[in-house]
C-alpha cells in the first residue's frame, strides 16, 4: 500500500503521437503538477508509475529498505539493466532529488534537449544537475527490455500491460509467484 497517491496528466503529447519520443513536455507538465500539489514534500520518496504498469508498493518498500539510502540524500534509482538503465514506467526519487530538480528545471529544459523519451530526459537532467543514483536491477521488468515476465516474486513493477485482461493476468502471476516462493511483503 502507498502512503499517498495522486493522478496527474501532463497534457497532450507533442504532435499527437503517443510514442515515447514526443512525451517529454507532457511529463514535464505532470511533474509541475506534482510540485504545485506539494504532497511529495510529506514523504521520503516520490514514485511515478505509468498507468499501464503493474505496480506492487509493498515490494518497492522492501527494495527501498534494502538499499539503505542515507536520509536527506538527493537520489534517483536506476531501475533496469537495459540500455541507459532507467525506464520511465517506474521512476523513483527522494524528496531532495525532486526539490533539486524543481530548482534546476530551467537548466534541464535549456541544456538537455528533447532527444529520446521522458525517461532519458529525466536521467540526463538528474545526472546533469548532480543528483546521485543508486541501482537496483530488480525494480522493473519491462517488455521493451524483453524482461516482460510477471513471474518474478521480487520485482516491484511490470510494464507494459495496456489491456485490462493482460494487466490482471500479470498481477495474478506476480502474486502467485510471491506466494509460491514464500515471500511476504506485508
Amino acid at each position: 500500500q502507498c502512503d499517498d497517491h495522486a493522478f496527474f496528466s501532463g497534457g497532450s503529447l507533442g504532435g499527437g503521437d503517443p510514442s515515447s519520443i514526443n512525451n517529454i513536455d507532457a511529463f514535464v507538465g505532470a511533474w509541475n503538477q506534482v510540485r504545485a500539489d506539494g504532497r511529495y514534500l510529506q514523504h521520503d520518496w516520490t514514485i511515478k508509475v505509468d498507468a499501464d504498469a503493474v505496480f506492487f508498493p509493498n515490494r518497492l518498500r522492501a527494495h527501498l529498505r534494502d538499499l539503505r539510502t542515507p536520509q536527506g540524500s538527493r537520489v534517483y534509482l536506476r531501475n533496469i539493466n537495459f540500455k541507459f538503465q532507467f525506464m520511465g514506467a517506474l521512476e523513483i526519487f527522494t524528496t531532495e532529488a525532486l526539490e533539486h530538480y524543481f530548482k534546476n528545471q530551467d537548466t534541464c529544459t535549456s541544456k538537455v534537449g528533447h532527444q529520446g523519451g521522458e525517461d532519458y530526459y529525466m536521467l540526463s537532467c538528474m545526472d546533469g544537475i548532480g543528483v546521485d543514483h543508486q541501482t537496483d536491477w530488480k525494480l522493473l521488468n519491462d517488455k521493451y527490455a524483453a524482461t516482460g515476465n510477471c513471474n518474478d516474486p521480487w520485482v516491484a513493477g511490470f510494464h507494459f500491460y495496456k489491456k485490462v485482461s493482460s494487466w490482471n493476468e500479470c498481477w495474478e502471476a506476480a502474486e502467485n509467484s510471491a506466494k509460491a516462493s514464500g515471500m511476504n511483503f506485508e
